[in-house]
């Protein structure tokens, strides 16, 4: 941190900098990804440093002060933030090996989730996903058939590859697209949402006033 001060005390006419961003796995961090870039052509002295976390360990970084916008997957508490929604929702799906005995199904009813082995996300501070109301009550945390948790699905995923247990996750990741795992929608479709936020009263440096501002942009393009 110290370091950082220095390099953005460093210079008065460029803005200049380190631009800190934590972020759950999510399609949804594109948006961030697209704006740091637009903001690189303008201001190519601005750098960052990402951290990939699931939203508890994202927000906790964001408390601590160790990064400057926290990219969290709903549901999150945000009333204590600044915070902007973005528009992209992300698709949450059943992930099956494809040796698992679950992967002749087409859709996941709840009557069916609730017999499936499964692992889900680790986070605690919040509930991943509102099973509860997606199912019209049939489907409640005691219900289901959690066999482990997992913090980032990239490891877990070799898990489910072994087609002993399914995962319950969102769709689209890079680092899931392989032939040795199928996604196995929700009946009915169940999505989420995203949001960029930050500490309220925060005084940013200049790169991170920028970021924020090319963010803006971006989502209004």
């Amino acid at each position: 941190m110290v370091q950082q001060t220095e390099d953005e005390m460093g210079t008065k006419r460029e803005v200049a900098g380190l631009v800190r961003i934590g972020a759950g796995e999510t399609q949804a961090m594109r948006v961030l990804t697209d704006a740091f870039a637009e903001l690189r052509r303008n201001h190519p002295r601005v750098t960052c440093q990402l951290y990939t976390g699931n939203a508890d360990a994202v927000e906790e970084r964001l408390e601590r002060g160790l990064v400057d916008f926290a990219l969290m997957i709903e549901p999150v508490d945000v009333r204590k933030y600044d915070h902007l929604e973005l528009p992209a929702r992300d698709t949450v799906d059943v992930i099956v090996g494809t040796r698992s005995p679950w992967t002749r199904l087409d859709i996941v009813t709840p009557q069916t989730l609730v017999q499936m082995p499964l692992l889900v996300s680790s986070r605690t501070t919040h509930r991943s996903f509102d099973l509860a109301a997606w199912s019209g009550g049939l489907v409640t945390s005691g219900r289901l058939n959690v066999v482990g948790t997992f913090g980032l699905i990239g490891n877990a995923s070799l898990l489910v590859e072994t087609g002993g247990v399914c995962a319950l996750g969102i769709n689209h990741l890079l680092g899931l697209q392989t032939s040795a795992l199928r996604f196995l929608p929700l009946e009915p479709q169940l999505t989420t949402g995203s949001v960029v936020a930050w500490k309220r009263h925060r005084i940013f440096s200049p790169a991170c006033e920028a970021f924020l501002e090319q963010l803006r942009a971006t989502l209004e393009q």
